[in-house]
């Protein structure tokens, strides 16, 4: 993971970097929240289980980037991030930054929170590589 892939308010105060992927939140999670990791592993198991019905890993994703910052939490205790966590785990998402919706031709499309508080439309994010 880069630093471009973390918010900067995040990462500013982040020490330790989680990826972006079902193993690596797990792997936090069960690690330094295992309350949270049971709540994370029924998610993703649930998304996993219907997305075997349409081939559509939209749901997984959205579990993935519910998740991701709770893990990123849990991996760098600090007073500030505590207040984040409570405010994510509370529904308040304003924290986050910027969200990536994968695309069907597998890049991802880039949404950054604007000065009013809503996600618009930012760029389209390639796959490393191309």
């Amino acid at each position: 993971m880069s630093r471009n892939d973390i918010p900067a308010e995040l990462y500013a105060r982040m020490q330790v970097a989680v990826d972006r992927t079902g193993p690596a939140i797990h792997r936090t999670l069960s690690e330094l929240d295992p309350e949270n990791c049971s709540e994370f592993e029924r998610e993703f198991h649930q998304a996993m289980a219907e997305s075997d019905d349409d081939f559509d890993l939209h749901r997984v994703q959205k579990v993935i980037d519910r998740w991701w910052p709770i893990a990123c939490i849990a991996a760098n205790p600090a007073p500030y991030v505590n207040e984040v966590h409570e405010r994510i785990k509370n529904g308040d998402y304003s924290d986050i930054v910027e969200e990536w919706r994968p695309q069907p031709d597998g890049t991802d499309h880039v949404y950054r929170r604007n000065t009013g508080g809503d996600m618009v439309f930012s760029h389209v994010r390639h796959p490393e590589g191309q």
